[in-house]
């Protein structure tokens, strides 16, 4: 099949036809019998208008650029505000981060030293409360589930109902009436610590005795009893020695179901009694021994006790089953010693480690030969221990059998424990020996342990849970900060700082603080000292608390991977950096880096990306008196970075801070779901603006602090005192104040308002000016929005992102963005000082195809398909994307899904387009994506010999970062993308080919838990770029959307004909009948919450009026084919069912491996181009056949990914509690408002059937979209906004809307 078009006649040429598209653009709809004829003329096979020249879509893509270019500086006003900023004085700043880093640092120990003084408040008071008790008995209880909840109320911060005037106890369940209880002493010193400390949540006290004392009060664990004395804090605080401990469960056919299952439920209780400091290996001892396989080095090693070892050994215990072969003690106990061996050889074995074999067995031996058993068992212990001095003890825990336990089977668990060789004959053996041989140092004493017995009835946390008590107590008085961890008693993640409190020698318990993470983080989650630069804190291990690409800790759900930094910054030079700052408590190191190997945030903080390789400076300091470690990075340190001077409000200016609710604005109305209002622009300033941004997201705004903000900001005299926000702050809201005037001039004089859904400009300190003026979620941040990523990956470029579902009501839109940069003539990504976007209807770019390239609307998209695809594949018009056939949500659609003979073909063009991993730490996974070369010149075409049922034509859209392509298919033809129909997991996660079709999908993230390691194939991958995050809208009161109007009226019941209604806000044409099938007799343009997708009543993704995203999600996949003859049809078929055989075995397979992972829910990583090849994993190659059976069927079938994760999904896979409270966001976006990646937010359809119903479509009624969509709903992770914390007005509201014209 061949291009045949038309001789470029005088009619033809490229400024005449576009002069022609512009009359006809200008006149409305222009006349459509000559547009046909221009069309039919370009496609043809006959030669009725000329000659056989080929179809030049490099000439079309250039009208999509120059409408491109309009949009951008005429509606946008990109030329204007980059002239504007061209005019500003800048300052000029060269750091390589020395000075910065020691203020930043010191900083952070202020903050570390004001918890370390509650702490040491705390324990005085403790102290000097046992003193008193002594004469004057502290005794009195408050139990915490007998508080009247009129005591109570609800608070934020701690996400539950408290009480913060009084403290209350829960008790472990063996307490003395006479126990000492400080609690009534501690009310007021730590309610007054609440008062003074912001990021504090609960302060307590954990006593010896039993007494749990908590602060505030609050109701927790009423179900029985509370022995908090097993919580890895109190662990860690009275033995903060390191513990390598082994757990051995027998399992021998000796012992009954009851007995396994106290050793299970003893062995679970110990794992989670011990914290990353610690390292812990589990083994099930019968007729063989085994440990955990779900990690290789668990054979081997003993491991970090992190989150995720102890779910997947959580996991092993819980599976254990009871074997009918005798126990053989002495291969289990070899076992251990090895396992204690290996590790201490591994790692620097520090003098103060404690190490333990802890043993639930029914203590029984076979009856044929016991005794020697028994002593072939005391044997190994005894020559093993040698190579230990002696050090390892060893815990025996006898599991009863129905009460009954024989004496026999008690003394030789006690033996055991006491390691009491010498009553089996063992010492002797061993002193010959030693007598014959060579003399050699003697043997310390053995350190012994004791015996305990259990049974159904034991307490287990109070018995088995405190097996620390008998080890060796150093009285180390010492405050300890934990790592982070989830909030037992509440919400988000915490630190913990602890310190155990003594009366002389006598243990009394430990007071603790926990820390909110988002608090005590902030000052490194937020750095924005210079376009530059970013940080990150580490321990002195290594371990990474906070990098620029995790979700911040504010907005965090899971745990990120208990990783080591040099996986973050996997550089080439960085291990020798990583050496420097473990072991030097202050220095600064320069390494070059090659452009190929760069990292996402490096590169976009380049000022000079026109050589092959450039400078990082990494500047470091120890915090004083923690464990931590601070890292400022700057990134080409000897090039200035540019910073705005001091600048003045524009003159005709109004500074409006976004809430409206609190200023009672007069002008207030809705956009869609947003309060807002149309007479000016509002402000938003983001966490980041805040000197304190903790703060700022915590409390509650209120009139006066936004009155003293607008003050300040509006203040050019610059008198009037800083409320709290950073210097760079006002310079910024002063330079974007220039843009006002502009807008507000286009909302009276464009021709495309009712297509713009808003407009937008953000700054690098997170300050977002919009219009129209919108009330805004004060979590919102505009830097990790993908438009304004992507728009600094693609500096000068006009950038697209989306489509995806605006949570403020909307529907689904599109958003164009671009940078604006201190001068034009420095357009590197480090250079930008400010980002612009604008938001237009999903409709409104495929109308532009239709409009401005008529071939695209020849035979309604059937066979000759117009398409625009950004620069990482995802489409932003395609026909499926708007047609009620279609069954697919219009957003995360990819061109693999859509085109895949095309995506096929495309791929045998190296140059063009590239496979690449990236590691996502926040959720352990590995990331595939493509990146296609903007740099592209010229177009591609069908690369592939063979049968071409499909030509495809494609080129890049000259200054954005889209491609424009046309399909003409000719006949009906399948092919093949590997794509998972349930997830996005990978079909094959041992293997990625460059020339084969896949999805964009995800694999789980291998690590070795023991040592913290990648495996090696994913330590050459580098880190994805900052982890995307869902966003929700502020609730307003439901009374506001019956009394107050839209702020823009599309006039939608007036609009008659599905050209005047196609695109339009707010507004679709009804096609489809409520049954999802029939064709209305007379189709007609409605709201589109009364018809969305085109079809009468179909259910919209926004379930309610406030916002609220539904939470059904319905799902159904539709394979795009044609009809095929009976007999193609049967091979087909026939090898379709092979297809799907080899896939659901494939992807069984790596369901069972993988289960731990935690997939995108509703994210998926943008990332910027790596340059790795990704070279076929070694472990793949015997795997030919599997291949050979991907491969063959490349051009069978198109298998279209969809998937859906929800919140308790995520939980299964993390092995979460199932009733923890989801703390996400409701999806805005996977860009701007909703803001998660592509492949990850899907509403999916509902699989409507409409039929086919061709003749029903003319060139007068493009299709529209059909697709019945529902969104996951998250909540705003602090969902505290309860009906008392809606949003209401507080003045007289006279009403200003605007009707749209077009």
């Amino acid at each position: 099949m061949a291009w045949r078009t038309v001789e470029k006649s005088p009619l033809l040429t490229r400024t005449s036809r576009a002069a022609f598209r512009d009359k006809h653009l200008r006149r409305g709809r222009g006349s459509l019998a000559v547009r046909s004829l221009l069309s039919l003329c370009l496609v043809l096979s006959c030669g009725y208008c000329g000659a056989d020249s080929e179809f030049s879509i490099l000439e079309e893509a250039q009208v999509l650029a120059d409408q491109m270019k309009k949009l951008s500086s005429h509606e946008l006003g990109v030329f204007t505000m980059q002239r504007i900023f061209n005019s500003f004085v800048y300052t000029e700043k060269t750091s390589n981060g020395e000075t910065e880093v020691q203020q930043l640092a010191k900083k952070i120990r202020e903050k570390f030293n004001r918890y370390l003084d509650v702490v040491n408040r705390n324990k005085q008071v403790v102290e000097a409360s046992y003193t008193a008790h002594l004469t004057s008995p502290l005794t009195a209880i408050q139990d915490c589930c007998s508080i009247p909840a009129s005591m109570m109320e609800f608070d934020g911060n701690f996400n539950t109902n408290v009480s913060k005037t009084i403290c209350c106890d829960r008790l472990s369940p063996t307490v003395n009436s006479r126990a000492f209880n400080p609690g009534r002493d501690l009310n007021s010193v730590l309610a007054d610590n609440l008062k003074s400390n912001p990021g504090i949540k609960w302060q307590y006290f954990s006593s010896e005795e039993g007494i749990f004392t908590v602060f505030p009060a609050h109701k927790f664990s009423c179900k029985g009893n509370y022995e908090h004395r097993s919580r890895p804090v109190y662990v860690s605080a009275v033995r903060p020695q390191s513990k390598h401990i082994v757990v051995m469960v027998d399992h021998g056919a000796s012992v009954t179901e009851t007995q396994l299952q106290i050793a299970r439920d003893s062995a679970l209780v110990i794992l989670n009694a011990v914290d990353e400091h610690d390292k812990i290996s589990v083994l099930s001892v019968a007729e063989t021994v085994r440990s955990c396989s779900l990690d290789q080095c668990y054979k081997s090693l003993l491991s970090p006790s992190t989150s995720e070892t102890k779910r997947k050994m959580s996991t092993f215990i819980s599976n254990i089953k009871s074997s009918d072969v005798a126990t053989q003690h002495a291969a289990g106990f070899q076992k251990a010693f090895q396992l204690l061996r290996n590790t201490s050889s591994l790692s620097k074995q520090s003098s103060t480690t404690d190490m333990a074999i802890i043993y639930l067995s029914a203590g029984v031996t076979s009856r044929e030969s016991s005794e020697q058993d028994k002593r072939a068992t005391l044997s190994v212990v005894r020559e093993e221990n040698r190579h230990f001095n002696n050090s390892v003890m060893i815990l025996t825990y006898a599991l009863m059998n129905e009460g009954v336990t024989g004496l026999k089977e008690l003394a030789f668990l006690r033996d055991l424990a006491e390691q009491n060789s010498g009553k089996y004959g063992v010492d002797r053996i061993f002193d010959r020996d030693r007598s014959s041989g060579s003399a050699s140092a003697p043997l310390i004493p053995v350190v012994k342990g004791s015996m305990m017995v259990l049974n159904q009835l034991s307490n287990l946390e109070t018995t088995v849970g405190r097996f620390y008590i008998n080890l060796p107590n150093r009285m180390i008085d010492l405050a300890r900060f934990s790592l982070p961890y989830a909030d037992p008693m509440g919400d988000g993640f915490i630190m913990t700082v602890s310190r155990p409190c003594y009366f002389g020698n006598l243990l009394l318990g430990v007071v603790g603080v926990d820390v909110n993470l988002a608090y005590i983080l902030e000052d490194v989650t937020y750095y924005q000292d210079s376009l530059a630069s970013y940080t990150f804190l580490i321990d002195n291990k290594g371990y990474t608390l906070m990098h620029p690409s995790l979700t911040r800790p504010y907005l965090m759900t899971e745990p990120p991977l208990h990783t080591d930094i040099i996986h973050y910054e996997n550089i080439p030079g960085f291990p020798a950096v990583r050496q420097n700052i473990l072991s030097l408590p202050l220095g600064s190191q320069v390494i070059a880096v090659p452009v190929n190997s760069s990292l996402s945030w490096h590169a976009n903080r380049l000022r000079d990306n026109s050589k092959d390789a450039y400078n990082v400076s990494y500047a470091w300091k120890l915090v004083q008196d923690t464990s931590f470690i601070l890292c400022i990075v700057y990134v080409q340190p000897e090039i200035p970075v540019k910073q705005l001077k001091n600048l003045n409000t524009a003159p005709s200016s109004k500074l409006l801070y976004h809430r409206l609710d609190l200023l009672g604005q007069p002008s207030s109305c809705l956009h869609f779901k947003q309060l807002a209002t149309v007479e000016s622009p509002t402000v938003m300033l983001a966490a980041g603006s805040f000197s304190s941004p903790y703060e700022h997201l915590s409390q509650p705004e209120t009139k006066r602090m936004v009155e003293h903000y607008t003050a300040y900001l509006s203040d050019n005299t610059r008198l009037i005192a800083n409320p709290g926000l950073k210097s760079s702050v006002r310079n910024e809201v002063m330079a974007t104040s220039h843009v006002t005037d502009e807008w507000m001039t286009l909302m009276e004089m464009s021709s495309l308002n009712c297509y713009i859904v808003r407009r937008y400009i953000a700054t690098p300190s997170g300050v977002l000016r919009i219009y129209p003026g919108s009330l805004m979620d004060k979590a919102f941040d505009p830097t990790r929005r993908q438009w304004y990523q992507h728009a600094v990956a693609n500096p000068g470029l006009i950038t697209f992102t989306g489509p995806y579902l605006d949570v403020g009501g909307a529907g689904y839109v599109v958003t164009i963005s671009h940078t604006i940069h201190a001068s034009s003539s420095q357009m590197a990504p480090g250079y930008a000082v400010a980002v612009m976007g604008i938001d237009f209807t999903l409709r409104y770019f495929y109308k532009v195809l239709l409009d401005l390239l008529p071939i695209c609307n020849q035979d309604k998209g059937n066979k000759i398909r117009c398409f625009i695809m950004e620069d990482r594949g995802y489409l932003v018009a395609h026909p499926t994307l708007i047609d009620p056939k279609g069954h697919a949500p219009a957003e995360q659609q990819h061109i693999t899904h859509k085109e895949p003979l095309v995506a096929n073909d495309i791929l045998n063009h190296p140059n063009f387009v590239k496979k690449n991993l990236c590691n996502s730490f926040s959720d352990r996974t590995v990331q595939r994506f493509y990146k296609f070369n903007t740099s592209i010149m010229g177009d591609l075409t069908n690369l592939v010999h063979g049968s071409h049922c499909s030509k495809y034509r494609l080129t890049r859209i000259p200054g954005t970062n889209a491609f424009a392509g046309i399909v003409n298919e000719t006949c009906d033809s399948l092919a093949f993308c590997a794509c998972s129909t349930v997830d996005r997991l990978c079909l094959n996660c041992h293997r990625m080919e460059q020339n084969e079709c896949e999805c964009p999908c995800e694999c789980p993230l291998e690590v070795d838990e023991c040592t913290g390691n990648l495996t090696n194939a994913e330590n050459r991958n580098p880190s994805c770029e900052v982890h995307q995050e869902p966003v929700s809208l502020n609730v307003i009161d439901g009374s506001l959307h019956d009394t107050l109007p839209q702020c823009i009226n599309t006039r939608c019941s007036q609009r008659y004909t599905s050209s005047d209604c196609f695109g339009v806000l707010d507004c679709e044409w009804c096609m489809v009948d409520s049954d999802g099938k029939t064709h209305l007799d007379k189709p007609y343009c409605a709201l589109q919450k009364e018809c969305f997708g085109g079809i009468v009543g179909a259910k919209s993704p926004y379930a309610d009026g406030l916002g609220v995203v539904d939470e059904e999600v319905a799902s159904l996949n539709m394979i795009k084919s044609a009809p095929v003859g009976p007999v193609a049809g049967g091979i087909m078929g026939c090898i379709m069912v092979l297809v799907l055989a080899v896939y659901a075995y494939r992807h069984q397979i790596h369901r069972r491996s993988h289960q731990h992972m935690s997939p995108l829910a509703t994210q998926e990583m943008s990332v910027r181009m790596s340059n790795l090849d990704n070279e076929r994993d070694e472990r793949d190659e015997d795997s030919h056949e599997d291949r050979g059976i991907i491969s063959n069927t490349r051009f069978i079938a198109a298998v279209i990914e969809r998937h859906t994760h929800t919140p308790e999904r995520r939980r299964r896979y993390w092995g979460r509690s199932g009733t923890e409270s989801d703390h996400g966001y409701s999806t805005m976006s996977p860009q701007e408002d909703s803001e998660n990646p592509p492949g990850n937010n899907d509403p999916l359809s509902a699989g409507v059937d409409v039929g086919n119903h061709d003749d029903d479509l003319d060139l007068d009624t493009p299709p529209q979209t059909a697709a019945l969509l529902s969104h996951k709903f998250h909540p705003y992770r602090h969902t505290h906004h309860h009906p008392l914390h809606t949003h209401h007005l507080q003045a007289a509201v006279t009403v200003h809307s605007v009707d749209a014209e077009c």
